[in-house]
């Protein structure tokens, strides 16, 4: 699942961002500014100033387009998330850097690199889901 608006604004418009033909995408997932100018998928180190937006369509290899829509994220925004581990209400608040693109790192500790800070825990611990925003 990864990254899914919490709430949806009906003021909300696709951005379209470049990325290269030969690069796959995944719906949800967290697409980061390559130092090539077009947009990958972001990993562990990527940091906040790099996030492009939330991928808005799958698309493989061979479908060789340059061009991927996505939701541009906003600090007011919400969005529910996957996490790494159980979800926690201890860790509310806590600023938190990504496993890789479709994944918040949730280590129970505040990071000062992180792109995301949980709001809280979404679901039952196990379901490894919380609600974060962007900072």
């Amino acid at each position: 699942m990864s990254f899914i608006q919490a709430v949806i604004k009906n003021t909300r418009q696709l951005v379209m961002l470049d990325k290269a033909a030969g690069t796959a995408t995944t719906i949800n997932q967290v697409l980061a500014k390559s130092a090539g100018g077009v947009v990958v998928a972001a990993s562990s180190g990527t940091v906040r100033s790099e996030v492009e937006g939330i991928c808005n369509q799958s698309i493989a290899i061979a479908d060789n387009l340059t061009q991927v829509p996505a939701i541009v994220v906003s600090s007011n925004d919400t969005f529910i998330a996957d996490v790494s581990n159980n979800s926690n209400v201890a860790h509310n608040y806590q600023r938190m850097v990504l496993t890789n693109s479709l994944v918040v790192n949730n280590t129970g500790t505040d990071d000062a690199n992180g792109i995301v800070e949980q709001v809280e825990p979404y679901g039952a611990t196990t379901d490894k889901k919380i609600i974060c925003r962007f900072l």
